[in-house]
């Protein structure tokens, strides 16, 4: 019965933070990235389906023209964009 508790609440926790990832990404991102990472006319290249740690990583650091992003969720928000199915 514990071991139950335990899975029912890691997998609320883990759906909240996806859920923060999703609003994050929606509001801080998507204007530049595509709703659903696969790109726009501002950044042609997708980063959907992107592993975590580079999604992180370009986050925390920048890459290319994009500048480092100071967001609090941004694990969360780099846990999301590698969940979105690349098109």
């Amino acid at each position: 019965m514990l071991r139950l508790l335990i899975a029912v609440a890691a997998l609320s926790l883990s759906t909240t933070a996806l859920a923060d990832g999703s609003a994050t990404f929606a509001k801080k991102c998507a204007a530049c990235h595509g709703k659903e990472g696969a790109g726009s006319k501002m950044v042609a290249k997708p980063i959907a389906g992107l592993a975590a740690d580079h999604v992180l990583k370009v986050i925390n650091e920048g890459q290319g023209k994009m500048k480092p992003v100071k967001i609090d969720d941004a694990k969360a928000v780099a846990d999301y964009v590698a969940g979105l199915k690349k098109k």
